[in-house]
């Protein structure tokens, strides 16, 4: 289970990535929430194919659990960050 930390501008918390997925390449990096469309992903040359499905589905599951939360889409994607933590072990 890989922990994922989010913040934006009223709100910070964490979800839960239950799958055993590799998230390597994504680890200790920030990412925006304004830049996470399809065309922009696509772009990020230094990550795997993979690394870059994965971070659009985490993406696409943050964005929905905030639209979830009432959220308003200009907060999210104004101030939201979200950021893929190291496995504790």
């Amino acid at each position: 289970m890989t922990e994922i930390t989010y913040s934006t501008e009223n709100e910070s918390g964490k979800i839960y990535w239950v799958a055993s997925e590799q998230f390597k390449e994504l680890i200790g990096t920030r990412y925006n929430l304004s830049d996470m469309e399809a065309s922009q992903i696509e772009q990020l040359s230094d990550l795997s194919i993979t690394a870059r499905i994965l971070l659009s589905a985490v993406a696409g599951a943050l964005i929905q659990h905030l639209i979830d939360k009432g959220m308003d889409s200009k907060e999210i994607f104004s101030s939201g960050y979200f950021r893929v933590n190291p496995e504790a072990k």
